[in-house]
Formats: C-alpha cells, structure tokens, sequence
C-alpha cells in the first residue's frame, strides 16, 4: 500500500466501540509509562473482532492504534495534533524509539520524550513491574488488546519526574 492509500482510511469512531479494558501506567516496547494510559474497544465484524486502543497522556490523547484481535501487530496508527484534530493514518503501529530509560514517541513529525518507569532486577527477567506487563505491546498492539486472559492489571508504580517536552505536551492539548 502506497503513502497515498493511507488518506483514505476511515479512523475509527471509539463511540461505534465497546470498551473493553483500560490499562493506566501501560507499557510501550516493553518499558512502563507511568502516567499512560490506554482503552481498549472492541466491536464484532463478521467472524472478527475489530478493536481500537487509544492512548492518553495525563489524560491529553496522544494516538490510536487499530486492527483485529489476533493480528500481531496494529493495522494502522494514527495521531491527535495540537490543533486537536486527527493526523492521517499510516500503517502499523506507532513510531517509538528507546534511548535507555526514555522512550521518543513521533507524533506524526513531532518527538515527544517519555520517562519509563526503573527497572530492577529484583522484580525478574524483564522486570520493573510489580506484576506481569498485560499482552499489549508494542504500542497498541493487537495480539491481544488488552484481553482480561492476559493477567492481572498492571499496579501502578513509582512516578519518575516527566521530562520537560512530555508535559509541555500533554499542557498545550488540554
């Protein structure tokens, strides 16, 4: 699909959706983000089961993801500008990029810096949490989405300082 096929997919109305989990202090690419949120709808199409997740900063939108439970990775990703309106959609999942402890969202051209919560090696293999990440990876990835089978939701955590670019961002969209 080319750059251009992208303009024409419709993105999906959460209202049309059925909620269906929110997970506060979710993980991207594996690392807690305190102060993340993500809501997870879901809506039967056929045989398939269309969901969306939408991700909150300090309550302020930042993006969704959407596809088909059971796919492994989002169909598509789209963001929420300053303005407030929508970005046009691109495929797959969202761009996040790791720098240690910090996670760079691209926001459609802008980076916004995420402090992931620390990790310890008492907390286990891949640790830093106080229970098991929930299945949703990778942004909103669509393996599971937030399935209620993926085990117990994710306690909150300490609160590391937000950086400077995070708040000034979640700030300019409320």
């Amino acid at each position: 699909m080319s750059e251009g096929d992208a303009a024409i997919v419709t993105l999906p109305r959460t209202a049309d959706y059925t909620l269906h989990r929110t997970v506060p202090d979710i993980d991207l690419e594996g690392h807690v983000v305190p102060g993340l949120t993500g809501e997870f709808y879901r809506r039967p199409e056929g045989a398939a089961t269309a969901t969306v997740g939408l991700y909150r900063y300090r309550d302020a939108e930042l993006f969704m993801a959407w596809g088909y439970v059971g796919e492994e990775h989002c169909r598509w990703t789209a963001y929420r500008r300053p303005d407030g309106a929508w970005t046009a959609p691109h495929e797959g999942c969202p761009r996040v990029r790791r720098r240690g402890e910090l996670l760079e969202l691209d926001l459609d051209g802008e980076l916004m810096t995420l402090h992931t919560a620390a990790r310890s090696e008492a907390n286990g293999p891949g640790g830093g949490c106080a229970v098991p990440p929930p299945a949703v990876r990778d942004s909103s990835h669509t393996t599971d989405s937030g399935s209620t089978s993926a085990g117990a939701l994710r306690q909150r955590i300490s609160q590391p300082a937000d950086s400077t670019a995070a708040a000034a961002w979640a700030s300019r969209r409320t």
